[in-house]
């Protein structure tokens, strides 16, 4: 596990291998500018890195793609002022794309992966017959960096925190991506009776993964709990006077990445994941707790010029290489066509390619929040589980699915969280945990 020191000493390296002084520099000119400045933990593999290749081409056409995408649940009989502080400023003329990676060998490599992706993409939309110059001017202003941040020590996230604080005026966004799958074997007799009675959940919502369990992080906290759950609570934590800032315009938004494989399964006691058998699920049920309750915070204050917004999106059934330690390739690469063959029979949640994964993410990063307000106004079927923050706002319990129809064209689904309401209480004594470790931490710390 790497030192601060080390990582620190990585990114020094870093600064002098690609044109990072450039980047800095340019960072004083766009002070007064409203271009995003997106932070992206987990960014240089799977859905992490299809979230960075999704936003960097949709934002590269002057009227994104994705901003088109209405979920079915969303009114169209409503219509509500945009409102400023609700805003996503589009057409965007440029973009600051933080890579926050363990590894900064692997974050460069797909940095320029992303660099090459782009400028293809750039250039079909050159050589269309209506093509408006946007692209070009975007691309000009795209400034790719990565910065070294390991949520399993959580002594690196205060240097991370400080070199943004150093170098950037603002973060418009923050997606908590990164995260573990403890599975380390299938449990075959389980998987073959999943999928001989239901085979569609099978390929959804496997429940034949076991899972290593009772693990302990190096901070002395529950490990998958502290990678998937903490060290971003810690990091929204840190990074909130940037988030915050009157620099950007607009209300911040932090979009926390979950499963569909949420599931509660541990104790009110065992919070911090140390002795259920899933705490993968159990993680990502807490992450649409904790998003929640936050976001509720968030729009208690109703004097507040400037909110940092949460909400929970999930990337469906991605292709990844996550299972090639559980089974063999030919399995996988099987796997991979029966998870077309599933979509093709009419399942909306196999997007599959990364980057179709990553739409329900970049789809709430670049729409205009006021989209939202009328969703969560009409609240339409979902009255069962929504909530009044105290001042007539209604926020319902939801998260946003990563969806596809069966020819592979992306949309955006939304479903409840589980519990939703019923579990207001357990929500707020996850964020007052969260909160009170948080404070004891930085107190020993300072």
């Amino acid at each position: 596990m790497r030192t601060v020191e080390k990582i620190h000493t990585q990114s020094i390296k870093l600064v002098e291998s690609y044109e990072d002084v450039q980047n800095l520099c340019f960072l004083s000119i766009t002070h007064s500018m409203t271009w995003p400045t997106v932070v992206i933990t987990g960014a240089n593999s799977g859905v992490g890195f299809g979230i960075c290749q999704r936003l960097l081409c949709q934002l590269s056409e002057k009227t994104p793609p994705d901003t088109l995408i209405k979920p079915q649940e969303l009114p169209g009989s409503q219509q509500k002022d945009d409102i400023e502080g609700d805003r996503f400023v589009l057409p965007c003329e440029g973009i600051t794309l933080i890579m926050a990676c363990r590894s900064v060998q692997r974050a460069e490599v797909a940095r320029q992966k992303l660099l090459q992706i782009l400028d293809k993409h750039v250039e079909n939309l050159t050589s269309s017959p209506n093509y408006d110059g946007h692209a070009e001017l975007f691309r000009k202003n795209v400034r790719i960096v990565i910065h070294p941040v390991d949520l399993s020590s959580l002594e690196t996230i205060p240097k991370f925190v400080q070199e943004l604080e150093k170098n950037y005026p603002y973060v418009s966004h923050l997606i908590c991506n990164a995260g573990i799958a403890p599975f380390t074997a299938i449990d075959w007799p389980s998987c073959i009776h999943q999928l001989l009675t239901n085979p569609l959940a099978a390929l959804t919502t496997p429940r034949y993964y076991r899972q290593s369990w009772g693990e302990v992080s190096q901070d002395g906290y529950g490990y998958v709990w502290q990678c998937n759950v903490f060290g971003h609570y810690t990091l929204y934590k840190g990074l909130y006077s940037l988030l915050s800032s009157s620099k950007y315009g607009h209300h911040s938004r932090v979009i926390w990445t979950s499963s569909l494989e949420s599931k509660k399964s541990y104790d009110a006691k065992d919070w911090q994941l140390k002795e259920t058998r899933d705490p993968y699920g159990s993680s990502k049920y807490q992450t649409e707790l904790i998003s929640l309750e936050l976001d509720r915070r968030a729009l208690h204050d109703i004097d507040a010029s400037k909110r940092v917004r949460h909400f929970t999106a999930h990337p469906g059934v991605t292709h990844t290489n996550i299972d090639l330690n559980l089974i063999s390739p030919l399995l996988h690469y099987l796997k991979h066509f029966v998870f077309y063959l599933a979509r093709w029979i009419g399942s909306p949640n196999h997007p599959i390619a990364l980057e179709k994964g990553a739409v329900s993410v970049v789809w709430l990063s670049i729409i205009s929040l006021s989209t939202l307000t009328v969703f969560c106004a009409s609240n339409q079927g979902f009255k069962s589980n929504s909530s009044s923050n105290g001042h007539g706002s209604v926020r319902p319990a939801l998260k946003f699915a990563a969806q596809t129809d069966w020819r592979g064209n992306s949309c955006v689904g939304v479903t409840e969280i589980e519990g939703g309401e019923a579990h207001s209480e357990e929500a707020k004594e996850l964020v007052d945990h969260c909160e009170s470790l948080y404070q004891s931490i930085e107190t020993a710390r300072t």
